[in-house]
């Protein structure tokens, strides 16, 4: 039980099927690439499992068990099951989490057409020849289904052998079973077509096949998509209703609850806190069975469904990406500790491109092991320039492992970077990251010094062993002919509100930050033209979130030019050629340049004389993402 009364209902104990859950939190399955080429589990996969169940999970799902390795993978490392010899391997797993009072359960699937021909060299399969992801399926034959439903059988038993409490079927986010059972991209006109028994007789089956394996009284449940939003002739809440009371006949034990957006199965920063809880709260009016809920859950989102019995286990994904511990942290009243995920989109965006998972805020996911808090074996007097995230997150874990760290931050907060990044729609998630590195950094036992800018005669003065250089970028603007005109305003000042913006508006560059600098602007009502010298906007930025925000862009209005050179500034608007060689005006009132920024180095050489230690971190290094400071800044702090 909690000991705080806030959250009494996410850890009343739960018992459905036979399993005994401490709380209602649900470790969700996921994709994380830390399984071997093969798909066996690998050390790291258990250093991340472990971390995870130490954290005081009620279930914990192991996901994306391929039953038909290659041409059942969505991507490259991930767990297999489609053969004996992953039954070892499998048994630690269940094991680790049976050694933290977890219950366990396997998800076994197969990909389908959400499997790339890249990866495997292999046509993908599907119901249909529909494409769902990137290449068109090979159709599946009758008796290659009834194989496929065999083989969902025998990894079933697996699971049990190896020591699971359940198994989980994978039905959902355009895998090949939520294939089936989608009017989207199930357009067979056999039995396993056309109408919705037809279309879930190939789940039916596997279920018969799964229980058939595990015999009587093991807990079988299925995960399905309560909804394929943005996909035309997709999955309705009806259709899911249908669908659960099926799986309820079938013998399934429990519902699990998730969503699928047109060409991402991930929730994203657009997207409210317990998105999913109302299709939760659909599904349980239909069945009498458990119905566990997934989408950005975070647990004030969870006791409120829980207490407005909308769900009744509460299942975190991404979020216990960023923060391993957070049922302890809930049950111990420490939610200030909790490191917020931003639903940036960064793990999953990696995932599905089969590169192993990362998170912007955790480095020490997939290094658990690396990264874990020792003491430093000398203990140093560390000073960091620069209060944004890389500063903050090298602070932070320097104090933690022994040294004496004081941070300068010469504005007079911290923050850096993150101030403007919160501003733009749709960013509201990243206003918790810095009072949650400053709050960690100072608990840690790092000094901060606010207002105050470093000088090379301070270093001097307090001889510090090791300096920090995390002091950010300063903002450029590119060399053409009229950008210093009255009518030019940096991204700064226009998110700020320093800068009067007129009503046409020509945004030089085409990265993340002019995207979301355009969106800001749109949502102000002006009439916004893009220019970006690179043939693609932002091809660096995460996928799963580059592409919803073009979308965006490209519904209200804006104008996107690539391949298209910046001539000069005029006071009727932006001169640009494009790659034919055609020259033209964008007539506007305001040029925002939202591209060009150098690294703040400016004491890099005057330290390298006077101290014996020195790191450069975040966009001091190079400018780029907060991924990349976090990252930096955990990096250093370990080196220290």
């Amino acid at each position: 039980m909690s000991q705080n009364p806030e959250f009494n209902k996410l850890f009343e104990p739960f018992e459905f099927a036979g399993l005994k859950l401490k709380n209602r939190f649900v470790m969700a399955p996921l994709s994380t690439g830390f399984a071997s080429d093969e798909g066996y589990v690998t050390p790291r996969f258990m250093d991340y499992w472990e971390e995870r169940a130490r954290g005081g999970m009620g279930l914990m799902v192991a996901g994306y068990a391929v039953i038909d390795s290659p041409i059942g993978r969505a991507s490259g490392q991930v767990l297999v099951v489609d053969d004996d010899k992953f039954i070892p391997g499998l048994r630690t797993v269940a094991e680790m989490a049976h050694k933290h009072g977890a219950v366990t359960a396997l998800q076994i699937f197969h990909a389908g057409a959400w499997m790339q021909k890249s990866d495997t060299g292999i046509q993908p399969v599907a119901p249909s020849p529909v494409v769902v992801r990137t290449d068109m399926p090979r159709e599946l034959a009758v008796a290659e289904i009834h194989e496929i439903v065999g083989r969902f059988g025998k990894a079933g038993g697996r699971a049990k052998r190896a020591g699971f409490d359940a198994v989980e079927i994978h039905s959902a986010t355009a895998n090949l079973i939520d294939e089936f059972l989608s009017p989207a991209y199930n357009k067979r006109t056999d039995e396993y077509g056309g109408d919705a028994r037809n279309r879930a007789r190939f789940l039916l089956e596997i279920i018969a096949a799964v229980r058939e394996a595990v015999g009587p009284g093991f807990p079988v449940w299925a995960r399905i998509n309560a909804e394929e939003y943005g996909l035309p002739g997709g999955i309705t809440l009806e259709d899911a209703k249908g669908t659960a009371r099926m799986l309820e006949e079938a013998g399934c034990c429990a519902v699990s609850i998730t969503a699928f957006g047109k060409g991402s199965p991930f929730t994203m920063m657009t997207e409210p806190a317990g998105s999913h809880v109302h299709f939760a709260e659909g599904i349980k009016k239909a069945v009498k069975v458990p119905v566990m809920v997934a989408g950005r859950m975070t647990p004030e989102a969870g006791e409120r469904a829980l207490r407005e019995g909308k769900t009744d286990l509460v299942v975190m994904g991404r979020a216990s990406f960023a923060e391993p511990e957070i049922p302890n942290k809930v049950a111990s009243g420490r939610l200030d500790d909790i490191r917020p995920c931003i639903t940036c989109g960064g793990c999953s965006g990696r995932s599905m491109h089969g590169i192993e998972t990362q998170c912007s805020v955790n480095a020490a996911l997939s290094r658990e092991r690396e990264y874990r808090i020792e003491p430093a074996p000398k203990k140093k007097r560390v000073l960091v320039i620069g209060g944004g995230p890389a500063g903050m997150e090298a602070a932070r874990v320097a104090a933690l492992r022994g040294h004496e760290v004081t941070l300068y931050e010469k504005k007079n907060k911290l923050g850096g970077q993150l101030d403007l990044a919160t501003i733009p729609p749709h960013k509201d998630n990243l206003q918790a990251l810095a009072p949650y590195l400053s709050n960690q950094l100072t608990k840690a036992g790092a000094r901060v010094q606010l207002g105050k800018e470093v000088t090379t005669g301070m270093i001097e003065q307090t001889k510090p062993d090791a300096v920090v250089l995390a002091a950010g970028i300063t903002p450029s603007r590119p060399g053409i002919p009229g950008i210093q005109g009255k009518n030019v305003a940096g991204v700064g000042d226009v998110l700020t509100g320093k800068a009067q913006v007129g009503d046409r508006v020509a945004v030089i560059g085409g990265g993340m930050v002019a995207l979301e600098t355009a969106e800001f602007l749109v949502a102000r009502g002006k009439k916004v033209v893009m220019v970006e010298e690179l043939p693609a906007m932002a091809p660096k930025m995460i996928p799963t979130a580059r592409e919803p925000l073009l979308r965006r862009l490209a519904k209200a209005g804006v104008e996107m030019l690539t391949s298209t050179k910046c001539t000069g500034v005029t006071e009727k608007g932006l001169a640009i050629q494009d790659k034919e060689g055609r020259q033209r005006t964008i007539e506007a009132d305001t040029i925002v340049v939202a591209a060009g920024a150098r690294p703040e180095q400016t004491l890099l050489q005057g330290l390298k004389d006077r101290v014996p230690e020195v790191h450069l971190a975040g966009d001091c290094q190079e400018p780029r993402d907060i991924w990349a400071a976090i990252h930096d800044g955990a990096r250093v702090g370990h080196a220290l």
